[in-house]
């Protein structure tokens, strides 16, 4: 099981955003988590390819799957770890499903991101560590320091 869930828009971003997901992965892969990061694993484990699970057309048999797979994972995480620079109903209900089963949760956006009241009010709570950022650069350097300073104690 992984201790890490990468989340983050994946129906409403261009493919090459994705990548950022994965870095995030490596950067938490260096302290030694496992990490799951949907659009690889996800897929992977439900038997589709990474452009399937853009299909708007895919089945809802399938879409379950997903569903049940990504919430078993969020379940069973030390950590959830989210990018919501780009609004996503589905990166919500994950970010929502890590506080009501008391995870931690990080959340990375670009500084010029309007991030929703609902992440922004667990942050000002103090339920959600927040990240902003300029660049990719900048948000895996941040990254890095708050996993050292806050969260290396998870292994």
């Amino acid at each position: 099981m992984s201790d890490v869930y990468i989340a983050g828009s994946l129906r409403h971003t261009p493919k090459e955003w994705w990548k950022f997901y994965e870095n995030i992965g490596k950067v938490v892969k260096g302290f030694g988590f496992k990490v799951h990061v949907p659009h690889i694993n996800t897929t992977g484990d439900v038997g589709i390819n990474e452009d399937t699970i853009h299909n708007p057309d895919l089945d809802l048999e399938t879409r379950s799957k997903v569903y049940q797979r990504n919430w078993d994972v969020v379940h069973n995480a030390k950590l959830i770890i989210a990018e919501v620079t780009n609004p996503s109903i589905g990166t919500g209900i994950e970010i929502g499903w890590g506080l009501k089963l008391n995870k931690p949760v990080i959340c990375l956006a670009r500084k010029s991101a309007d991030v929703t009241s609902m992440v922004m009010g667990p942050v000002h709570l103090g339920q959600i560590d927040f990240i902003r950022y300029e660049n990719e650069e900048d948000a895996l350097a941040q990254l890095k320091n708050l996993l050292e300073t806050k969260f290396k104690s998870l292994l």
